[in-house]
């Protein structure tokens, strides 16, 4: 609902509050006020008139000043956004004058406990407590700018009079609405209002871009051609630094929201909305190098010349951050989430034979490995945990990764699953999980044998939990008739096959392994998941023995083109930046992972397959 005029402040105080002649009440308020420091007294007034008469926090209706036997009684709280002494609540932010106007609102009771105590005080960063202050102070505008455009033909006139004043100095402006209404041209009631929307105002009304040196050009530029004070309304106060750029809010008018003018050094500044910038202060949680550390600046994407990003904008890259590259994405709900961009790692040997080496090797193996971040400071697998996931396992859809890859290859028994491993060198305790599935030959060997582990933090893994999806193949398993050394087997698999196993692998990985600890676990946003991809021919012509294969000997890999290496013994890529995904954007992914890694083998037409 748009914001009225009529509780700017209580309508006994207005012409009091007002008029520069009752000095009276001024003093009352100056004394009753109560803030750490020396705080200037017009800057008092100045928050009293643009809190419209309550506290500043969002909903909050909490009235700031009351009467009291006909007497004004102040009852709000000023408080700092950057505390008056380095040492309390957000004081490590450095501003230039911690008792300014741009650094202080005016609170109830009850929210200004909220945001200074200890327990709760991450929660209400210094972004947040400033857009508090632009939307509250952004109302008094809007609701001023209501009030004239229901005069008549004066109004045509005076909104853009208003904007231009209000770069001046506020005393010629009351001036001139006095003598508007000495005129006749305002009536007596508006005229007062008038003089409420300027009375806290004072003498030092921000300009686009004060505040930091540098950036003035810049700002005044992209605010012109976004539209403007016009469109965009004024500023709420000076820009200041933040993270890795300088912002400065604006106070919402015909664009019917608050904005934020923003850049980082060697990129165009940008218009983007309060709400954005709101969702990424919030990224992280509070954490340290979170919110807009971590996540940087909203930018222009490439080639683009767009200097207004509105609401209507659902995905917005960032870059600046400590986080890297990434982009800012509207969620269904409406919640602004961070999203890394995608990274493929070509060095990703050092999870080829993690935790597998205990095994006796076939002649092909397939293998996911998905590393989730993990903030838990000593994560374990409760059993209550390994109950859920083997539960889980134990549907029959669980199996479909290797029924899939023993079709036309071998017979699929009917009691297919995964079950736990009891071998020696299985993991189920504390600190991992582990499960087998098993397809035998006639003469009772392997033929097809699948893995899953879930391994907890050890000194050897980061803090990061590894979910690990491995298949074998021995192809004289799967074939009556024994393969011959250094030639294609019968039924090499397709790349298409090879594609669907990641698919399906990324799913048990990120999605399903990770029930064992109960809650989708949960890391900084700034520590990336990652997943490796491989494709391990175990019998390459460089380990020995007189059955080898080449790579393409088990894997029909014409698809991707031809390479010139002789010793290709693997393929494999490192996917950072994505883990649990719906099964369409990991289809994306996996293409895109296994095209990379078949042009890093050096194959020449890897960019033309089709799927």
């Amino acid at each position: 609902m748009p914001a009225t005029l009529g509780p700017l402040v209580p309508s006994g105080l207005r012409r009091d509050v007002a008029c520069r002649g009752h000095k009276r009440v001024r003093d009352r308020l100056q004394g009753v006020v109560e803030a750490r420091g020396s705080i200037p007294e017009r800057v008092r007034r100045a928050l009293y008139g643009l809190s419209r008469g309550q506290c500043y926090a969002p909903e909050c209706d909490e009235p700031v000043v009351v009467l009291d036997g006909g007497e004004p009684v102040f009852v709000g709280e000023v408080a700092h956004i950057v505390a008056a002494v380095a040492s309390g609540p957000r004081g490590g932010v450095d501003v230039p004058d911690r008792d300014a106007f741009e650094n202080l609102l005016i609170l109830c009771g009850r929210h200004h406990k909220i945001i200074d105590d200890v327990r709760t005080r991450d929660r209400y960063p210094v972004e947040v407590l400033r857009e508090w202050k632009a939307k509250r102070e952004a109302e008094i505008d809007t609701a001023t700018r209501e009030v004239l455009h229901g005069l008549g033909d004066l109004t045509v006139r005076l909104p853009d009079l208003l904007v231009q004043a209000f770069r001046d100095a506020t005393a010629e402006l009351s001036a001139a609405v006095d003598r508007l209404e000495a005129t006749g041209q305002l009536n007596h009631d508006t005229a007062q209002l008038l003089h409420v929307a300027l009375a806290g105002i004072g003498s030092a009304v921000p300009r686009v871009g004060d505040g930091v040196p540098g950036v003035k050009e810049a700002f005044e530029e992209v605010y012109a051609a976004a539209g403007g004070a016009s469109f965009l309304g004024l500023p709420s106060a000076d820009a200041y630094e933040v993270g890795p750029g300088v912002v400065q809010h604006l106070r919402g008018a015909r664009c019917g929201h608050p904005s934020v003018i923003c850049a980082i050094l060697g990129r165009p500044a940008v218009v983007i909305t309060a709400d954005l910038w709101n969702g990424i202060a919030r990224v992280g949680a509070g954490r340290p190098g979170g919110g807009v550390h971590g996540v940087g600046f909203p930018v222009h994407t490439a080639g683009s010349d767009q200097c207004y990003i509105g609401p209507a904008v659902d995905e917005v890259p960032t870059a600046g951050g400590s986080w890297r590259g990434g982009a800012m994405c509207r969620t269904e709900d409406g919640r602004w989430i961070w999203i890394p961009d995608l990274v493929f790692d070509p060095n990703n040997a050092g999870n080829a034979d993690a935790a597998f080496s205990s095994q006796t090797a076939l002649d092909l193996r397939l293998r996911l490995v998905g590393q989730i971040p993990l903030t838990e400071q000593e994560p374990r697998l409760p059993a209550a945990g390994r109950r859920r996931l083997t539960a889980e396992l134990a549907k029959s859809e669980m199996t479909a990764i290797v029924a899939a890859l023993a079709a036309e290859r071998t017979a699929v028994p009917p009691e297919l699953r995964w079950r736990l491993r009891g071998d020696q060198f299985a993991l189920n305790d504390s600190w991992g999980a582990s499960y087998g599935c098993v397809i035998l030959a006639a003469d009772g060997r392997p033929a097809i044998r699948g893995t899953l582990q879930l391994l907890m933090p050890s000194l050897m893994r980061a803090q990061q939990i590894t979910s690990i999806v491995d298949i074998e193949f021995d192809f004289d398993g799967c074939n009556s008739v024994p393969c011959q050394p250094n030639a294609p087997v019968a039924r090499r698999l397709s790349h298409a096959e090879i594609a669907d196993f990641f698919i399906t692998a990324w799913g048990l990985a990120f999605d399903v392994l990770p029930l064992a600890l109960g809650e989708r676990p949960g890391g900084d946003p700034g520590e990336r998941p990652r997943a490796d991809l491989y494709v391990i021919n175990e019998r390459g012509q460089n380990t020995g023995g007189e059955r080898t294969f080449r790579l393409g000997d088990l894997v029909d890999l014409a698809a991707f083109g031809t390479t010139h290496k002789t010793h290709l013994s693997r393929l494999g890529i490192g996917v950072v930046g994505r883990g649990s995904l719906h099964e369409r954007d990991v289809r994306d992914v996996v293409r895109q992972a296994l095209v990379r890694s078949a042009e890093d083998a050096g194959f020449d037409a890897a960019d033309l397959v089709t799927w």
